[in-house]
């Protein structure tokens, strides 16, 4: 029996002896309308619904963007980087904290936007604080609406913030089949560990299920705290929840875009409970999503360039790296949280989600086979070369040096001890500049249709044309 069947045998005695909880009246009803057995809050699920329903969730989808050249494959051996999520403050280069803007939402969507790496923008790169909670999600949506053409993904809001955003998103896309048909946008639905779904999530959930966009599954379980100190035991219990909420996306709409998450790493027990997102449990166990989502025949999701550094430094350098070669190696889908994270995922920080770029392109360039044919194996210069010529000014060399990676971040002949801070805000400014010389353009008439619809609200017109001009 492989290690896949034995985490799903267990998700399954998990789910029909233990049950998942579901904090959400209509999710309950939903369920009962179906025939899975609910005893108060608690939903009880057999093997043969599970896979009944789960079977329904399409194995690779196409996220759509507004610009067709950043559409995203999730599926199959890609691998997609998205950006840092869920942060609440800003960090500087020394550590110093403060709360998120908006002003700093954007300078992320546009550096995000400017960076090649990425197809995929928006979500909650930072949440900002001076935006009243009850639409910030609302206003975070419109930001990424207007700072970029690339797919989206949504933040989680309250229950009215996403349906107007939604609303909006058919205003903008022809209508509801037509962007069930062709889904827009990904949000993430993260469980309540242990076994539990909370009100909100569900409500965003379902309103995704309704309108056939696509949602992330996906358990943040930390070991020996919110799930077993042991990895498979976490694994099993994490499969649990991410499956019941999966099951409960195809009863709304059948064949609703889903991807089976696994967010869990450990907790440090030593003196206290630390969420320790950088651990290399985290990477076995978001490793194995991918496995998990092959399993079930659904894209997967991990994270990458996480830290638990407080501030950039050697430790910020070696765990961003393990985390995203770790997220590339196992071919996890959709890598989020890749670029800025700092201090166990409670700070975003500019200087360093410019780091992360470059080791994201380094990782991708280390994973890529190199060519082997006739002109790339060079034999005729080797040979006439020989034993004690260089190799320096020969053709090949002089023709083709360019495609030897060149870092943009860092140096290999530097001298002095700032060298690389300098080389960090030399790249941001070159990215903040390419975007720009070269912003995304949204139609007056769509933008227009966009804004009637979130204006409910309560944004004003003054609100909306800060947000364009910041």
């Amino acid at each position: 029996m492989t290690r896949e069947q034995k985490i799903h045998e267990a998700a399954m005695e998990i789910m029909k002896e233990v049950g998942v909880d579901f904090h959400n009246a209509k999710a309950l009803e939903i369920l009962k309308e179906h025939d899975i057995r609910v005893e108060g809050s608690t939903a009880y699920f057999t093997e043969e619904q599970v896979l009944h329903w789960v079977k329904m969730a399409p194995e690779s989808f196409t996220l759509y963007a507004r610009n067709p050249k950043y559409n995203v494959f999730l599926g199959k051996d890609t691998v997609n980087p998205a950006p840092t999520y869920g942060c609440a403050f800003i960090d500087d280069w020394e550590g110093n904290r403060r709360s998120g803007t908006m002003e700093d939402y954007i300078k992320s969507l546009k550096l995000v936007q400017a960076e090649e790496l990425y197809s995929i923008n928006g979500g909650i790169l930072i949440q900002p604080g001076d935006i009243p909670e009850e639409r910030a999600a609302v206003e975070m949506f419109y930001a990424a609406l207007t700072h970029s053409d690339k797919a989206i993904m949504l933040p989680t809001g309250f229950k009215n913030e996403m349906e107007l955003i939604l609303e909006a998103g058919c205003a903008l896309f022809g209508g509801m089949e037509a962007m069930a048909e062709k889904p827009r946008m990904i949000a993430l639905i993260n469980t309540v560990s242990p076994l539990t779904l909370d009100e909100r999530m569900l409500d965003c959930l379902m309103l995704l299920a309704k309108y056939g966009q696509a949602a992330v599954l996906c358990p943040a379980t930390m070991l020996g705290a919110t799930g077993s100190l042991s990895m498979a035991g976490t694994i099993a219990s994490g499969t649990a929840e991410a499956l019941a909420g999966i099951v409960l996306a195809q009863m709304i709409r059948p064949g609703t875009p889903v991807v089976f998450g696994i967010q869990s790493t450990a907790a440090d027990l030593r003196g206290g409970i630390t969420f320790a997102c950088a651990a290399p449990e985290g990477t076995l166990m978001q490793g194995f999503s991918a496995n998990m989502g092959k399993f079930y025949g659904m894209p997967s999701r991990g994270g990458g360039c996480q830290t638990d550094a407080p501030v950039i430094n050697c430790q910020a350098g070696y765990e961003s790296m393990l985390t995203f070669s770790s997220a590339y190696r196992h071919g996890i889908n959709l890598v989020m949280e890749a670029g800025g994270v700092m201090d166990s995922v409670n700070a975003t920080s500019f200087e360093k989600m410019v780091i992360d770029f470059e080791i994201m392109r380094q990782v991708k360039a280390s994973f890529t086979p190199f060519e082997v044919n006739e002109e790339t194996l060079n034999l005729e210069e080797i040979k006439e070369i020989g034993h004690s010529g260089s190799f320096v000014t020969a053709d090949y060399t002089l023709e083709n040096y360019m495609d030897l990676y060149s870092p943009k971040v860092g140096s290999r002949n530097a001298s002095g001890s700032d060298y690389f801070k300098e080389s960090v805000d030399k790249e941001m400014e070159r990215l903040l500049k390419s975007y720009q010389d070269n912003p995304p353009v949204l139609d007056d008439e769509a933008r227009a249709a966009a804004e009637k619809i979130l204006a409910k609200s309560g944004m004003e017109p003054q609100e909306f044309e800060k947000i364009r001009s910041l």
